[in-house]
Parts: C-alpha cells; sequence; structure tokens
C-alpha cells in the first residue's frame, strides 16, 4: 500500500509504508545512479529508483554550513576511516547526491587512467572511442564550462597568482556552473539553482519517461529480485517500511562506501572478497598561507582553480575556501597568541593536496547505524602528501610572499621558511598527517568484484554502477568519470534487459543559458557580454 506523500514534485516523499515494482530498482540517485536511471528509463524499461535523502531547492538550501553537512551529508558530515591516520571519507546524502553539495569540477578522464583501468578490467574500456564519446554527452547534458576569471574568488585569485609568479601550470576549473552566481555556497546547496547537479539536469528526466523516484527511503536489504528498508522523516525518525520488486535487476548506485556495504549487510556475498576491497580515496592535506597585508577572502566560486605542476607525480594543488571552523582547529596556536589570528580569517589562503594514491584500502560488512571503512596511508602515499605538502608551502611562501604557513599536521607549528617546512616533514610519521577525503572510489571494481556491465560476480541480477565501479582512482575529481562510467555501464545494461538505448545528449543547446548574477553574493556589476580570455 502506498500512503499519501509529504511532499511531491518529480519525486514523491512518503508519509509511511509504501511498496512498488518496476523492471529495474536502483538505490541511490547520485553521479551513477541517475545516469542509469535515465538510460534505462528512456531505454523503455520500467525504472524505480530509491534515495535516503531528501529533495532541496535554492529556496530551501541553508547558509549555515553545519545545517547543510547535518541535512545532506553522510553521517551528519562524521563518516570516517578507521586507520592511521584517521581520515573523514565526506559523501552527499540528498536527491542528486553528492552532486548538490560538490563543488561542480568536471575534470575529464585522462587518457593514460583510460588505458590503466582498461588493463585493470580485462577490456572493459576498449573502446576509447565509446567512452569519450559518452563522456562528451555528459558534458553536454551538465553544460561544463571553464570558470571565467571574473568568477574567481579571493581565494582562487590568490592561489593563482601565485602560480603564475613561480611559473607553474596552473588552470581555472572546469564546472557545471552555468548560472553561477559566484556566492562560494556550492557544498552547502546551490542557492540560486546555478549548478547543473543530476537532481537538476537528469533526474527530471527519468520521472518525464515514466519511471518512479522516492525518497527518505533508506534501503536495509537486496537481493537479486528485491529491496526493502525503512522510510525516515526529516528529523530521521523512522515513520514506516517499503518493500518493492525488481523484476529484471537491482543496481546498487549508492556510493563507493555503500554499495559494497549493503551487499555485505545483505549476504549477498560472502566478506573478505572482491566486494568492499581496493578503496581508493584521493587522500587531501590542507597548507594555510597567512597574507598579513592581504585580505584574501571575496566572492567567487566555491573552487575555481588549480595547480597542475605535478601532476606527472600524482599531485594536484587546488585552491579551497578558508572555513574557519574546520580549519583553525589545526593552527597550532591557542589563547592570546591565536587572538589576532583568529580574527583576521579572511587573510588565510587554503590550498588542498590531492594525492592520487596507489594505497587501497577495504569495506566491510557492518549491520550498524556507521560504515566501517578501513584505509591506512601507505608509506609512498604518505611520501607523496609530504612532497605535496612542500610544493604548497612553497606556492604560499615564495610565490605568495606569505608570513607563515601551517601545515596540518599534529605537533605541527607555524614555519616562516623553506628550511621549517621541510623539517618539519623529514620523516614524518603518518599518524601525524591530517587529512580528509570526498573522493572514495573503486570498492567493487569492474573486472574484480563486477563483470564488464556492472554485474556482481556471484550476484546474478544485483549490479553496481557508481563510483565504487571504477578500477582504480582518477587522480582528479571524479564526478564526470563516475557519470561517463556508468553511462557505459548502463547502455550495457539496458541492452541485456531488451531495452533500446536513446542519446543521453538531445542536442537542444545548453541546459541554461542566461547567467544569473545575485546582490546578495557580492556580485552587483554584470560581467560585459565579451568572452574573456579564460573561457
Amino acid at each position: 500500500m502506498t500512503l499519501p506523500v509529504l511532499q511531491t514534485g518529480f519525486w514523491e516523499e512518503p508519509a509511511g509504508d509504501w511498496e512498488g515494482e518496476a523492471d529495474v530498482v536502483i538505490v541511490g540517485s547520485g553521479a551513477g545512479g541517475a545516469v542509469a536511471a535515465t538510460t534505462l528509463a528512456e531505454a523503455g524499461l520500467s525504472v524505480l529508483v530509491i534515495e535516503e535523502g531528501f529533495a532541496w531547492d535554492p529556496n530551501t538550501h541553508s547558509p549555515d554550513t553545519s545545517v547543510a553537512i547535518a541535512r545532506m551529508f553522510q553521517e551528519g558530515g562524521l563518516r570516517t576511516a578507521l586507520g592511521t591516520p584517521p581520515m573523514p571519507v565526506a559523501g552527499g546524502k540528498a536527491l542528486g547526491g553528492s552532486t548538490v553539495v560538490n563543488s561542480a569540477i568536471s575534470f575529464r578522464t585522462p587518457e593514460s587512467v583510460l588505458a590503466e583501468w582498461n588493463e585493470l578490467s580485462g577490456g572493459a574500456f576498449e573502446d576509447t572511442d565509446a567512452y569519450y564519446r559518452a563522456m562528451d554527452e555528459v558534458e553536454a547534458v551538465l553544460s561544463v564550462e571553464p570558470t571565467p576569471d571574473r568568477l574567481l574568488s579571493g581565494y582562487d585569485r590568490v592561489h593563482k597568482d601565485a602560480a603564475e609568479a613561480l611559473g607553474w601550470s596552473n588552470y581555472n576549473f572546469r564546472r557545471n556552473t552555468p548560472r553561477c552566481a559566484g556566492c562560494g555556497r556550492c557544498n552547502n546547496g546551490c542557492p540560486v539553482g546555478g549548478k547543473a547537479s543530476v537532481d537538476i539536469a537528469l533526474l527530471p528526466r527519468v520521472a518525464a519517461a515514466g519511471g518512479r523516484v522516492v525518497t527518505g527511503s533508506v534501503a536495509r536489504f537486496v537481493a537479486a529480485n528485491k529491496v526493502e528498508g525503512v522510510v525516515e522523516d526529516r528529523s530521521r525518525n523512522i515513520i514506516g517500511s517499503f518493500s518493492v520488486t525488481a523484476k529484471k535487476a537491482v543496481i546498487l548506485s549508492a556510493g563507493t562506501i555503500a554499495s559494497p556495504r549493503l551487499l555485505l549487510d545483505s549476504d549477498v556475498v560472502p566478506s573478505g572478497g572482491e566486494v568492499g576491497a581496493g578503496l581508493m580515496v584521493h587522500p587531501v592535506f590542507t597548507v594555510l598561507g597567512y597574507f598579513a597585508e592581504r585580505v584574501v577572502a571575496a566572492p567567487g566560486s566555491s573552487q575555481g582553480h588549480y595547480v597542475d605542476e605535478f601532476g606527472e607525480d600524482r599531485i594536484v594543488l587546488e585552491s579551497n575556501p578558508t572555513i574557519p571552523g574546520a580549519i583553525f582547529p589545526g593552527i597550532p596556536m591557542w589563547g592570546k597568541e591565536a587572538w589576532p589570528y583568529l580574527s583576521r580569517a579572511s587573510n588565510f589562503a587554503s590550498t588542498g593536496v590531492m594525492v592520487r594514491d596507489s594505497g587501497r584500502g577495504r569495506i566491510v560488512g557492518s549491520g550498524g547505524a556507521g560504515a566501517s571503512i578501513k584505509y591506512d596511508l601507505s608509506k609512498e602515499d604518505q611520501e607523496r602528501a609530504a612532497r605535496g605538502m612542500t610544493h604548497a608551502a612553497q606556492l604560499w611562501l615564495e610565490g605568495g610572499g606569505a608570513e607563515f604557513v601551517n601545515l596540518n599536521v599534529y605537533g605541527g607549528q607555524e614555519c616562516r621558511t623553506m628550511d621549517e617546512v621541510r623539517g618539519l616533514l623529514q620523516d614524518l610519521p603518518a599518524g601525524r598527517f591530517i587529512g580528509y577525503s570526498s573522493h572514495p572510489q573503486a570498492s567493487c571494481s569492474v573486472g574484480r568484484a563486477a563483470r564488464q556491465d556492472g554485474e556482481v560476480i556471484g550476484a546474478d541480477g544485483v549490479y553496481v554502477i557508481d563510483a565504487s565501479s571504477l578500477p582504480a582512482n582518477v587522480g582528479r575529481n571524479p564526478q564526470i568519470s563516475v557519470m561517463s562510467v556508468a553511462r557505459v555501464l548502463a547502455e550495457r545494461v539496458a541492452s541485456k534487459l531488451g531495452g533500446t538505448v536513446k542519446p543521453l545528449w538531445r542536442g537542444a543547446g545548453a541546459l541554461f543559458s542566461v547567467p544569473q548574477y545575485g546582490v546578495a553574493c557580492g556580485l552587483h556589476t554584470p560581467p560585459p557580454p565579451a568572452v574573456d580570455a579564460a573561457d
């Protein structure tokens, strides 16, 4: 029985018990799930998408970061990998998944990475032309474009100035933000609807093709033909249960952590095997620069600039906003000594040292409220992180003229010279690094845990199509790669199940065509109509 809903758009928000059936039941509505659902629904299959999060729109996104994290991040933003060092692993929980709360960064899959994936997967991506055609379609649907110079934030500008002073290879990020207003609130959910997250760009097409999208429904059990779970309200109280039947297939698109966890907790596959193994996370290590005479904070994109000088060493430096509540606990100052700097938070710039890790962790069955993630920083990645933090310190001290830098390590101190930086990082134990991750990948890889269409080996009828499907990490922010892989796998599933695949991109022009400039966001003067050189 389906009870009345609290709210509907193209989705349903149940007020109690519900049930249903479809050819294909998809768990998760993020980057992988939305692409899979759109592909299958438009191929003529009946599709039911189950999402544990809720639908939010520009009018209901909160400017309060703590509220946004509690609403739209897994485990209230506290999900953590247990290892050396312990590391937060962020993930979205909303209609549209992490695409609603990410920074919209849109890297293409490097050809060298695709070649590596093809080798690791036993030839799953040998048709490179087909893969890049899928990527072209994804980028067109999301209206991906370079961030124009006029939308670089103050954090981005000091990052770019410092890199150019050193002569380092650097670029403005390509992002799927066709109506960006420059408010820097991507991670809270876009308040102007300027980001082409999949709740805007793709999921309405699922409903238009006859699919059903249901929010507030937490999957607890999966099998080849069934998904069961509980229904929650927006205060996360359990208000009912649901049971749905999959006539042809179940697809898990719940993300790198949740998809293997759900398989293991449901006893669909044995523990200790390939499902959950091979986890990679792109660990990030923050380095702050303090500019005594320069106020860095200014409106603009949430993340608009990066340094690729050290890409061959698997290191990328990415401009980050400085969020005092998140950054300053790692600064080795306190009391009266700290106050002059805390009161001048706008003078701190931040870069994130993102490492394409070579070490691998594991997701294990948990059955509890939180995920059980095992991940240690390998010796090789530890050394690479130290090199990356050295480069980041050089960016600020020598390129930007910062007064000092802070390397976010336990027991550190502010460093005013490169010699002090090198001394601090020399032979630093892994347990003293303070890192975080928002890019978990490769925990249910095609070629190891799954066949070349995403079907889980040993669990016929159950597929995984999301970031966990990647054979290895990307080395760049993975949103576009995840969606491209999802499209390739979903096309194979659609053909296998008797559907007729339709183009993802319909050639009808950009999703959005007119930029919005929000006075409330600080952009008082619209830019000139000419396209600047950065484009």
